[in-house]
């Protein structure tokens, strides 16, 4: 595994996410990067740069000649910590509120569920094994962070369904073998091991 030290750190800082993100997309020079952010100031990324350089996330190279100019490349490190930068960029979270998702293998469990098509509750606690009250404690949190929505069906009985919203598709790689690059983040967590999709018994 490469060496991911500092990489919280990083990803909780908002223009370091978007520094990485830019060079992940091939924004290279200084000047680049501040024409995609325009209310990036120069100091702050500069400072930024400085930072990834140190983690070894970043190298900078220096071209000769006329005139002279400087580029920053993505290290192998660096490029997997970029991945969750873009993420998380695209996503809107915080890696904080993703953390929270992660380290609760039902939650990574529903979203799994959900990717393959939308469920009612009871299909989805017919997968998990689990309680009304606990599987609809993690169904309202993944809503609250705009990860699900829910839709009511005029039947009758009501019928209520879940769907998965483009804001959690593009987490979808990150619950497969990415999350193994981190695995600090399911410490403390429901399970201390690469969250599953459950299969029935």
């Amino acid at each position: 595994m490469e060496n991911l030290d500092g990489w919280r750190d990083v990803l909780r800082c908002k223009w370091s996410v978007a520094v990485l993100a830019a060079l992940h997309d091939g924004y290279c020079r200084p000047s680049q990067i501040l024409r995609r952010y325009p209310e990036l100031a120069f100091k702050v990324l500069w400072q930024r740069l400085r930072k990834l350089e140190r983690l070894n996330f970043v190298e900078r190279i220096a071209f000769d000649g006329f005139p002279r100019h400087t580029e920053y490349r993505l290290t192998p490190s660096g490029r997997v910590v970029a991945k969750w930068a873009k993420r998380l960029m695209e996503s809107g979270l915080t890696l904080d509120e993703l953390t929270a998702v992660l380290r609760c293998r039902y939650m990574v469990a529903i979203l799994r569920l959900l990717a393959q098509h939308p469920r009612r509750p009871k299909g989805l606690q017919a997968w998990l094994k689990i309680a009304d009250k606990s599987l609809f404690e993690r169904l309202a949190k993944l809503e609250a962070l705009g990860l699900v929505r829910r839709e009511i069906v005029p039947t009758r009985p009501v019928q209520v369904r879940y769907h998965l919203t483009d804001r959690a598709q593009t987490l979808l790689p990150l619950l497969t073998d990415e999350l193994l690059a981190f695995p600090d983040l399911l410490k403390g967590g429901e399970k201390r091991q690469r969250p599953k999709t459950p299969t029935p018994s």
